[in-house]
């Protein structure tokens, strides 16, 4: 097994980006900053290197801008068009690019982004259920919202790893990025995951393993997604990061925004 593991001082978030048991590398990258407040997993794609390199420039050009003061839209985009400009500087890397699913915090607030097929999940601690927040940008996940597929059909689909938007996207359309707000409530978890959790565990089974620990580990709840994705034979790289709620977080009803298709930049 190859590791990378990354917490926080103060415990508050964890992450792990594995090879899995098939990829001969890890082209995935992740970022846990509880002090900036700012989480995110890219998985990148794309020749020898390509979606590693893609997929670091998206993480690091995403901390770059949301730590100066940009939206979390507004960072996103400036990684892809980071990620268009390598390909036109280095060749090698002209069919590279990434997903990428981000969380921003702004006191009790927090904003979810993504493009692509790398997924962020809310787990309720009062019922303790698994909630999607994002929708797959794949074709799966375009039949799904046609209403053609179910979501349980769309785990088997055929293309359901084609996907339909992601930064380094080629040409001169900007890449769909879709948002998600929300409060934090008491004792809310929000786990980022790339395809290679959610494809090989499954929602029920992710779910199973949130609600089996008797109390809030970020590293050790990492770790044992980790573990069941390498159990069930792990083809693809593995990252997830996983966020508790500030200690701050209100009690209060959510009121959930869900502006799908709304395109930024």
């Amino acid at each position: 097994m190859n590791s990378v593991t990354q917490g926080s001082g103060n415990r508050r978030s964890a992450s792990v980006s594995d090879v899995g048991r098939v990829r001969r590398e890890n082209q995935d990258a992740v970022l846990a900053d509880d002090e900036l407040g700012l989480w995110l997993v890219a998985d990148g794609m794309g020749g020898h290197a390509g979606g590693a390199r893609a997929s670091a420039i998206a993480r690091d050009t995403v901390r770059e801008r949301a730590g100066r003061g940009e939206s979390l839209a507004e960072a996103v985009m400036a990684a892809h068009h980071a990620i268009r400009a390598e390909q036109r500087e280095r060749p090698e890397y002209n069919d590279m690019g990434t997903t990428i699913v981000a969380l921003a915090e702004r006191d009790d607030r927090y904003e979810v982004c993504w493009v692509g097929d790398s997924r962020a999940y809310r787990f309720c601690p009062e019922n303790k259920r698994l909630e999607l927040l994002t929708r797959d940008h794949n074709v799966a996940g375009v039949l799904v919202a046609s209403g053609a597929l179910t979501p349980d059909e769309a785990t088997r689909h055929p293309q359901r790893h084609v996907l339909t938007d992601c930064l380094g996207l080629a040409g001169d359309e900007a890449p769909r990025i879709d948002q998600v707000e929300n409060e934090w409530r008491p004792g809310d978890m929000i786990l980022l995951c790339s395809d290679g959790l959610s494809g090989e565990l499954g929602d029920v089974e992710i779910e199973r393993i949130l609600r089996s620990a008797e109390a809030f580990d970020a590293q050790g709840l990492v770790d044992t997604l980790l573990q069941g994705a390498l159990a069930s034979g792990a083809h693809d790289n593995v990252s997830a990061v996983v966020v508790a709620a500030p200690e701050s977080a209100a009690p209060q009803r959510s009121r959930w925004k869900w502006p799908f298709g709304r395109r930024s930049g």
